[in-house]
């Protein structure tokens, strides 16, 4: 078959008979451009999904943080009362820590609560 498939045959009617030589490369560019823009809206989409879901992911790791940084602040401080109650060491291993904890959990409570404030 020599004949290019898009250029009408002798005796065609219909929209492809209608076509011209020239036609036929105009629907190409156009094409070429609805194609190039649908790439660019597919990427577009595509860095919106990512976009949220790396914010759902920064939301889920900041929660879990919080609540492993306010487990060790208890435990801490309830392992500092034991000791003091027993009449050990109560200030430098258990009591440091729980204020280490106390101090990181409020760092990461009012960064995440500045970062939302702010519409980050």
């Amino acid at each position: 078959m020599s004949q290019d498939p898009d250029e009408p045959l002798d005796g065609d009617i219909g929209p492809a008979s209608a076509r011209e030589p020239g036609a036929v490369q105009a629907d190409a560019a156009t094409d070429a451009a609805d194609a190039a823009e649908e790439l660019r809206r597919y990427a577009a989409e595509r860095e919106e999904r990512r976009r949220r879901t790396n914010a759902v992911s920064g939301r889920i790791a900041v929660a879990v943080a919080a609540l492993l940084l306010a487990f060790l602040t208890y435990d801490s401080v309830r392992t500092a009362i034991e000791a003091h109650a027993r009449g050990d060491d109560w200030v430098y291993p258990p009591a440091v820590i729980a204020g280490i904890c106390a101090v990181a959990l409020a760092a990461l409570l009012t960064w995440a609560w500045r970062r939302r404030r702010l519409g980050m």
